[in-house]
């Protein structure tokens, strides 16, 4: 009786390397990830195999701009600007406006178009101490009209452990806002921000 292989022998040769390939593949992925730091992992195990690029995660790293005096940053509400003054060097960031949104009747949809809110100006220093007038802040709406802006607290005085707040308030009306930070009587921060009333 002659038994007839499905697959000749000659054929069998390039499964079997395939069969190595793989296997010679999943070792070198399981290797990147114990090893994470290795861009490249080259398979060596299996012959004409070459080499396989593994992507690894890159973490998104943000740097906090820097302003010193004389230069000039626009950031978005929120974010932190390092600075660098004659008398200190602090982080300043802006969170807000706060707004208080008057009730509709019931039923009723929001149709305010303003609110009366507050910013808050955060001034954390490192070295240094810096006091900071309420005055130095001036706020422009979309049409580079004045906001009025009233604090409680006409000046703030800053230093390294002891953070200090100034709180803006004014009524703020839908849509492009911008507050600028002028320590030294020039604009030095601009932060941008939209109001929406919702």
């Amino acid at each position: 009786m002659t038994v007839t292989h499905p697959f000749p022998p000659h054929r069998r040769a390039p499964l079997a390397a395939l069969v190595v390939v793989a296997a010679a593949a999943l070792a070198g992925c399981s290797g990147a990830a114990a090893g994470a730091a290795d861009d490249v992992v080259t398979v060596t195990s299996a012959p004409h195999a070459g080499a396989y690029p593994v992507a690894t995660p890159v973490p998104q790293v943000t740097s906090t701009p820097t302003v010193s005096a004389g230069g000039y940053q626009l950031v978005a509400a929120g974010d932190p600007v390092h600075v660098v003054l004659p008398d200190a060097d602090l982080v300043a960031v802006v969170a807000g406006p706060e707004l208080d949104v008057p009730e509709p009747a019931p039923g009723q949809p929001i149709t305010a178009q303003s609110a009366p809110g507050v910013l808050s100006v955060t001034l954390t220093v490192d070295s240094g101490h810096l006091t900071v007038p309420a005055s130095s802040f001036l706020a422009l709406d979309e049409d580079q009209n004045p906001v009025a802006l009233t604090s409680s607290t006409p000046t703030v005085t800053a230093t390294p452990g002891h953070p200090a707040t100034v709180q803006l308030s004014s009524r703020f009306a839908t849509g492009h806002t911008t507050l600028t930070w002028q320590p030294q009587g020039k604009p030095l921060i601009t932060w941008d921000f939209v109001v929406e009333i919702d």
